[in-house]
């Protein structure tokens, strides 16, 4: 990482660019598509969860196909300033339900403005979720073998209420992890997997954590 740069990051929240409704339903569409066995995008893994979408969505609409172009263009121009003042971009996460095509964002976007050693994009990975680390590796590996540096934000999670309610209303498992334990653990093993590909000088991590024991260690 460019020893110049201040220790300072913008966070952009893809809801407040594109309309939710517009997210949810890309986020269908990649978790049908994931159905094909040419899908190799890092987004899912065999744990996710793709109960959200239980039937084929319906292609976007050309209105839509529009949003989604100005949402994506919103976003490159923020992805730009940030390259020029070289100050690193985080991208939230939001529920599971949305997710899919937050990550399609960030990731595209990484692709395009992560270079020369120097990560400016970081997707979030919720370490709550079953799939978190799987899905951690396999971005990783995915950037590895693009040649670009990937930079993640590393979250404990904030939408457990939401997640276990939906799951049980759909007649399927939580997404989340079984207790507290399971997730200071995959936390853990998420940030020493980074810490790690950092020392030997690939990707960037923010460790956003509360909890003093994933501090020290």
């Amino acid at each position: 990482m460019n020893s110049n740069r201040q220790v300072s990051f913008v966070t952009a929240k893809i809801t407040a660019i594109c309309p939710i409704s517009l997210l949810r339903r890309v986020s269908d569409l990649l978790r049908w598509q994931y159905k094909d066995p040419s899908f190799t995008l890092p987004i899912f893994t065999n744990t996710s969860p793709l109960y959200h979408t239980l039937r084929k969505p319906e292609p976007l609409t050309p209105d839509e196909e529009r949003d989604l172009e100005s949402a994506h263009g919103r976003l490159q121009v923020l992805c730009q300033k940030c390259v020029d003042l070289n100050v690193p971009l985080t991208i939230d996460a939001e529920d599971t339900s949305l997710q899919p095509a937050i990550d399609y964002f960030a990731y595209s976007s990484a692709i395009v403005h992560n270079r020369d050693g120097n990560a400016i994009v970081y997707g979030t990975i919720q370490a709550y979720l079953r799939d978190a680390k799987e899905r951690l590796f396999m971005a990783s590996k995915m950037a590895e073998n693009l040649g670009i540096p990937m930079g993640f934000k590393l979250v404990r999670g904030a939408y457990m209420s939401s997640e276990m309610r939906t799951a049980s209303e759909l007649g399927f498992d939580s997404p989340i992890h079984d207790n507290i334990e399971e997730t200071h653990s995959c936390y853990d093993e998420c940030a020493s997997f980074m810490l790690e590909r950092i020392a030997n000088g690939n990707d960037a991590v923010v460790l956003a954590t509360h909890n003093l024991q994933s501090g020290k260690s």
